[in-house]
């Protein structure tokens, strides 16, 4: 029996060992997983930074706003305060004539002194700016006139500035809006008589709050990315460890199985060999056996005859056992001679189209003199249409007549055998019944090994070899079929044949 081995082709081809060399050698996992992390993680905190540094600066503006209230109402209080004392009774809380610009620009100086306020802006209750540290707007109306009558701080972001110190820059402003109500009015819709405008620069803050923390998120990102290197640098060298340790037993365990392929293949060759010698040896054995064993029977079958009367019943007797054992013996040699054409993969099949009812037909037939000599009663179920399949005609008839053959021989006498042929849309099934002795559930998983018959007082008194439904079993799957044996103890037996049919018969299933 030759085993089967695929790898041996690929040995043949390539050697294992230099298809391994090159995959390893194309780049390390482990070192493309450690690079790849590496960027990932860096990509990472350049995100989380870029996000921290957003809501840090969101957060520092919020403060700001806050923070500038405070000091814009007491500003504002001081500068109200001082230009109370200036107006003429009558004329309003505020004067607005061209001469008093300057006493205005040094109350409002004196006002804000140390404070970070580039710009302040007086409006009158119609929004119009009356007063501006930046005459340039005195006069316009001011796009902050409209508002809650309570102080406010909005961040404005870059604007360009002409401050209190005459000179124009570009800065980062809090825009404090600050109203003022006369004395003893409730506040409401347009109650205030006058608003305060005050532009804060805020540049130095954010920029000192903004660095402090990028500084601190550089060096978070340096601590971060230093232990992601460390952990990384470690995973590596464990890994290229453990991978040369791997490369190494996988070099060991590809010249251990080349080694073993090529035991395997010399292993084929020889049982290839011993399998062609056996089936040379088992077909000179039959063949030396076939003469002596037709003198023998043919001797036997004069014996018994006893024209002249010359032979006891103690002698026919054993001319009888003599044509028994003749019949057993070249039984023997052919199911060995099957045997090993079938285990060596050498038993020639004649595949032509077969019917099936005509197989069961013809066996049943043959076989009707076995039936009537121990008065058993065969009841048949043949499907009236005759499937085809595509199969040996005398390997099927050798399949069947070795199953009947059994369900006699294990039956009593005067009991009925039940042979029943039906078809489904991919094969035709042959089923046969009896109700003999039956076989155990231990002795079913045996039952398909060579030489093995069940050890009992009602098999030990029926011939037989061990080796038919083996034989009927291989014969069963050259075909692409199966064959299914069931049975109970003392309840009898049924053994199912499936065997696929034709692709005509297929397609008159279909049509029907």
């Amino acid at each position: 029996m030759e085993l089967e081995n695929t790898s041996s082709a690929q040995h043949s081809s390539s050697h294992p060992l230099d298809a391994t060399e090159n995959f390893l050698e194309s780049g390390s996992p482990v070192k493309q997983y450690a690079l790849a992390s590496i960027l990932i993680v860096l990509a990472a905190l350049i995100a989380v930074n870029f996000v921290s540094s957003r809501v840090e600066r969101e957060s520092v503006i919020s403060r700001l706003e806050t923070e500038a209230l405070g000091p814009a109402k007491v500003s504002t209080f001081r500068i109200v305060e001082a230009l109370s004392q200036i107006t003429h009774p009558g004329a309003g809380m505020l004067l607005t004539l061209p001469n008093e610009i300057s006493v205005i620009d040094r109350i409002v100086l004196d006002a804000l002194a140390g404070q970070q306020v580039a710009r302040v802006d007086i409006l009158d209750s119609y929004g119009e700016i009356i007063y501006s540290t930046d005459p340039y707007y005195i006069g316009d109306d001011s796009e902050y006139a409209l508002g809650p009558n309570t102080a406010t701080g909005d961040y404005v972001g870059a604007a360009a500035v002409s401050g209190l110190d005459g000179h124009t820059a570009l800065i980062e402003a809090v825009i404090t809006r600050v109203p003022v109500f006369t004395e003893g009015q409730v506040p409401g819709p347009n109650s205030h008589e006058t608003t305060l405008i005050m532009y804060r620069d805020v540049s130095t803050a954010i920029d000192a709050a903004t660095a402090a923390g990028a500084k601190f998120r550089f060096w978070m990102v340096i601590g971060v990315m230093a232990v992601v290197f460390v952990s990384l640098m470690i995973v590596v060298v464990r890994g290229h460890r453990v991978q040369t340790e791997a490369r190494l037993k996988l070099e060991e365990l590809l010249i251990h199985e080349h080694l073993l392929v090529s035991e395997l293949d010399q292993r084929n060759v020889d049982l290839k060999s011993a399998d062609e010698a056996r089936l040379r040896m088992l077909s000179v054995v039959t063949h030396e056996l076939g003469n002596p064993l037709t003198s023998i029977s043919a001797f036997a079958s004069m014996l018994s005859k006893n024209k002249e009367g010359r032979l006891s019943d103690r002698d026919m007797r054993m001319v009888d056992a003599i044509t028994r054992g003749e019949t057993q013996m070249r039984t023997l040699v052919k199911d060995l001679l099957d045997l090993s054409r079938v285990e060596a993969n050498e038993m020639e099949l004649d595949m032509l189209p077969v019917e099936v009812k005509g197989v069961v037909d013809g066996v049943l037939e043959s076989m009707k003199p076995i039936f009537e000599n121990k008065s058993q009663q065969i009841v048949s179920d043949l499907s009236d249409v005759n499937v085809e399949i595509v199969g040996d005609h005398s390997r099927l008839v050798q399949v069947v007549t070795n199953l009947l053959s059994n369900a006699s021989k294990y039956s009593p006498e005067d009991s009925t055998i039940r042979v029943s042929t039906r078809s489904t849309e991919t094969c035709s099934i042959i089923e046969i019944s009896d109700a003999g002795i039956g076989i155990s559930d231990e002795d079913q998983r045996k039952l398909f090994t060579p030489f093995f018959r069940a050890e009992n007082s009602e098999t030990r008194q029926v011939p037989g070899t061990g080796l038919g439904l083996v034989i009927c079993k291989q014969i069963v799957e050259l075909h692409g079929g199966v064959l299914k044996i069931r049975s109970a103890r003392g309840r009898g037996t049924t053994v199912r044949i499936e065997v696929p049919i034709s692709e005509r018969a297929a397609r008159s299933f279909d049509a029907a």
